[in-house]
């Protein structure tokens, strides 16, 4: 059997603020859709509050196979386009939507696991391009999910970065 014939799961870009719209169209085509939603702070109005939101804002995932369902898919509404080159869609490993399924709470949506950091403790990168660099955090900032660091290879550099791409130093 060809790829062309197989069930797989498809990112689908979605047109802006449309992802809702779009699982739902297609959903009511008996075709499977996951649409990873995560927690955030928002301010409105002056006022804070916690709002769902896509995971991956103006991407979903759908499930079918492409000879059956692709154009149904392609032109549904609040879809912008299926991922893929000219001639076809790309897959994406069921290892990954399985994985995001895995972190999927009580509540719908996923946990993103963000280490909790205090002043002073020790923290290394693990991603960019200051990967392997140690510092010590600063402090937190207001929304939770990122911090100041001060560098220790760079005297006095203050970094504001994303927890998630930090470790916390094993001491030594």
């Amino acid at each position: 059997m060809c790829a062309w014939e197989e069930m797989n799961w498809f990112a689908v870009q979605t047109k802006p603020h449309q992802e809702n719209l779009a699982a739902t169209q297609i959903s009511r085509l008996k075709v499977e859709t996951f649409l990873p939603k995560v927690k955030r702070a928002k301010s409105i109005c002056g006022v804070s509050r916690v709002i769902s939101q896509p995971l991956f804002p103006g991407y979903l995932f759908a499930r079918f196979v492409p000879s059956l369902s692709l154009d149904l898919v392609r032109f549904g509404y609040g879809v912008l386009r299926i991922v893929g080159t000219s001639q076809s869609p790309l897959p994406v490993a069921a290892v990954i939507i399985d994985c995001l399924h895995q972190h999927v709470g009580t509540d719908g949506c996923v946990e993103l696991k963000t280490p909790q950091l205090k002043p002073g403790d020790t923290v290394e990168i693990e991603q960019g391009p200051l990967q392997g660099f140690m510092g010590k955090v600063e402090h937190a900032h207001d929304d939770g999910r990122r911090v100041t660091i001060l560098l220790e290879a760079i005297h006095a550099a203050r970094l504001v970065i994303e927890k998630h791409l930090l470790t916390a130093a094993v001491p030594g």
